[in-house]
């Protein structure tokens, strides 16, 4: 790479950064401008004026609107996994009812063995324990009574925890005093994981109704954030070229509106853009100088290469014309034979 291709390569790459901060400054004044609108009472580009503040609300809208979405996305999913705690909550609390619930037949099943309970609250309990005695009673009986009885028991065992969770059940209705301190309690823990598996079971319903009306809603709030990212930067982009068209118009219209009340702010911008159009101008015209020395060089290199042509043609044409003059000898020296041959 020759030297002018580099020096020529490091002033494009100066004149991108300065671009760069021309767009930047216009950037700045443009929204500077917008910002003063009222104070200054522009006059001039009020349409690209316009247009900047369309944009500007086109994206305000966008973003808005994609916040909007998350925030009910993000309500909607913490409602879900409030959902899934609950029902978890649910089925522990309903494992820890049955639980106790059998703790507290078994516990009502003995006291009614030793006949400790009311007889009328709890006959079903009493009755069951006579049917228990009756088996046993049986199993000491004859083969065919044992074997009989060995089935029954089976049957009854395998039903056991039904029949003490329904005991339990006839606790509750029943409301007759349970023997002892420790029943007593079981019960009342009982009754209060009752009293807020209902309570549960209220706002898990809300919850499951809430969340199937907003099911549509959410999943049209996904679809809609699908490509939202691109669509905001189309936006974004859209009114950043919007605002730096209006502030390009402002600084080239800069003696129709300038005067002695314009913000310092707007005016250190305008200084700034000054500076960096002269330094644009400057890299121009290096570039311009640089160009017009490599097309030199080309026409240079050009010419050498076309008297190199020259030079081998001029060769060749040396050698032709020692050709020629050969061949023109040998013509006369055969003419010269001839005339002899007429004499």
């Amino acid at each position: 790479m020759s030297a002018i291709e580099e020096l020529s390569l490091e002033i494009e790459e100066k004149e991108k950064t300065i671009r760069e901060g021309i767009r930047g400054a216009e950037l700045r004044l443009g929204l500077t401008a917008i910002k003063y609108r009222e104070v200054l009472g522009l006059k001039v580009g009020g349409r690209l004026l316009e247009a900047a503040l369309d944009a500007t609300a086109a994206t305000s809208e966008a973003i808005a609107k994609d916040e909007s979405s998350k925030a009910f996305l993000d309500s909607f999913r913490d409602e879900n996994a409030k959902l899934e705690e609950a029902l978890s909550d649910e089925k522990a609390r309903e494992a820890e009812i049955r639980r106790l619930s059998i703790r507290l037949g078994a516990m009502i099943y003995e006291q009614c063995s030793f006949s400790l309970l009311d007889k009328n609250s709890y006959r079903v309990v009493y009755d069951d324990v006579e049917a228990d005695r009756k088996l046993e009673e049986n199993g000491s009986g004859t083969f065919f009574s044992r074997i009989l009885g060995s089935s029954k028991a089976k049957m009854r065992k395998i039903g056991e925890e039904g029949r003490f969770i329904s005991y339990t059940e006839l606790a509750i209705k029943s409301g007759s005093p349970l023997d002892g301190e420790n029943a007593s309690s079981l019960l009342e823990s009982i009754i209060s994981l009752r009293d807020r598996k209902a309570e549960a079971e209220k706002e898990i319903k809300a919850l499951e109704e809430k969340l199937a009306s907003d099911t549509e809603k959410a999943r049209a709030a996904e679809k809609g954030l699908l490509g939202s990212a691109d669509r905001l930067r189309t936006l974004q982009n859209t009114e950043e070229d919007a605002i730096v068209s209006y502030g390009s118009y402002l600084y080239d219209k800069g003696s129709e509106w300038i005067d002695k009340d314009t913000p310092s702010d707007i005016l250190d911008i305008l200084e700034d853009l000054l500076r960096l159009h002269k330094e644009c101008d400057d890299v121009l015209a290096e570039k311009d100088r640089l160009d017009r020395e490599a097309k030199a060089d080309d026409y240079r290199a050009i010419i050498e290469s076309e008297e190199g042509k020259i030079m081998v043609l001029e060769k060749e044409k040396e050698r032709i014309d020692r050709e020629i003059a050969e061949i023109k000898k040998e013509i006369e020296g055969l003419r010269m034979r001839i005339e002899r041959l007429k004499r």
